[in-house]
């Protein structure tokens, strides 16, 4: 198996741009972001901005793990961040297939009171972000977000987003999404963002 080591991926500008874009997104919930092509070449099963994003949140002191898994995938991002491999319950960081439906994710780490920071964060990876258009229709409240705001995901599992819902439904406890599709858009929504689904769609 053959694992490529990212040399073209600049470890200091191209993670600096890529988290100041990260941190507008959290602090706005919904706002889209776009996220410039990183030279990256990820196996097939991860888009080349979610492997930005995780080579950005990543480190040697992180854990990380994929829905669905994959050994390929598994030894690139071991490889080119330096994070290890966790069971999904204990994983700070998910990096997460949102076409799929995945039940597990009911099993995610939310946190604690004492240490709300601990809860995971999804790196999801979708079709398209946007504000109108097919797909998963959301409705955001909440801290950052002016009054009501849309958002639209194509190729979003809906049982994965009421999953979501239920591990964040005892704020400060809970999980963050980082969103990003194929063609570099970039989105979040932190736990502290209410969010309902104005309209569902199949897996």
């Amino acid at each position: 198996m053959n694992v490529v080591f990212e040399s073209g991926f600049d470890r200091v500008f191209d993670t600096q741009r890529i988290y100041r874009l990260m941190l507008d997104a959290v602090a706005r919930p919904g706002k889209i972001m776009l996220l410039a092509r990183p030279e990256l070449y990820p196996p097939a099963e991860i888009n080349p901005y979610a492997a930005g994003v995780a080579f950005t949140l990543l480190d040697s002191e992180t854990s990380f793990a994929l829905l669905p898994d994959n050994e390929a995938s598994r030894q690139y991002i071991c490889l080119n961040s330096g994070s290890r491999a966790e069971e999904l319950s204990r994983a700070q960081f998910i990096i997460l297939d949102g076409r799929g439906d995945f039940p597990e994710l009911a099993g995610l780490c939310r946190g604690d009171l004492l240490f709300p920071e601990r809860g995971a964060t999804l790196i999801v990876m979708v079709d398209a972000i946007g504000e109108q258009g097919d797909g998963l229709r959301l409705t955001l409240r909440g801290p950052g977000v002016d009054g009501i705001h849309r958002l639209v995901l194509k190729g979003l599992c809906p049982a994965n987003m009421h999953r979501v819902q239920k591990l964040n439904r005892e704020f400060p406890l809970g999980v963050d999404l980082i969103l990003t599709d194929q063609n570099g858009a970039l989105a979040a929504l932190p736990r502290s963002c209410a969010v309902d689904i104005e309209e569902e769609v199949t897996c």
